[in-house]
C-alpha cells in the first residue's frame, strides 16, 4: 500500500464513523467516477474523496483516491465498484505536502522533496469537514459521472 493511501485511510474511517457502521450485509453499489476541479482547473496535489449518507440509509460508505489530474473513482467493497444509491455529503481532502521518494536503508536521500501545493491552489478546509462540507452528491442506480468544481469560500 502506498504511503499516500495509508495517510488517507483515517479520512475514510472518520467518514464511516460519522455515518455509522451501517449494515453488515453488502448493499448494491453502482459505478461512480468524475473529476474534482478548483476554480475550473484540476485539483492540485491529489487527495481523497469520501461520502457520508444524509438519508437514513444503512450500508458501507464509499471513498476513493483523487489522482493528480483530479479524477476519482469510488470504492465500497472492491476497487472501482462504486457506491450505494442515495444522497450524500461529500468530503474532499487535498494532499498539500508530498513525500519524497523512498530509498533503501543506508542509501543517499532521493533528490529533493516536491514543493508543497501553492496557497492559491489549496482548497478551503471546509470541504473536508464531516458536518459542514457544502458539497453534496446524489447517486442513482446505474453508472454515475459526477464532476465537482470547488470554489474559494
Amino acid at each position: 500500500m502506498s504511503h499516500r493511501i495509508a495517510r488517507l485511510l483515517p479520512y475514510f474511517f472518520a467518514a464511516t464513523f460519522a455515518a455509522g457502521c451501517g449494515s453488515s450485509d453488502n448493499v448494491t453499489v453502482y459505478p461512480v467516477k468524475g473529476k474534482i476541479t478548483f476554480n475550473g482547473k484540476p485539483m492540485v496535489g491529489s487527495g481523497a474523496i469520501s461520502l457520508i449518507p444524509t438519508d437514513n440509509q444503512s450500508g458501507a460508505v464509499a471513498g476513493g483516491e483523487i489522482k493528480e489530474d483530479g479524477t476519482y473513482e469510488l470504492t465500497t467493497y472492491k476497487p472501482g465498484d462504486g457506491s450505494m444509491p442515495g444522497n450524500f455529503r461529500v468530503l474532499i481532502h487535498q494532499e498539500v505536502f508530498q513525500e519524497g521518494q523512498n530509498t533503501e536503508d543506508g542509501a543517499a536521500p532521493a533528490a529533493g522533496v516536491p514543493p508543497p501545493v501553492p496557497e492559491a491552489d489549496r482548497i478551503p478546509e471546509i470541504y473536508s469537514h464531516p458536518m459542514n462540507s457544502p458539497l453534496t452528491m446524489k447517486i442513482e442506480a446505474g453508472p454515475n459521472e459526477i464532476d465537482l468544481d470547488l470554489k474559494p469560500q
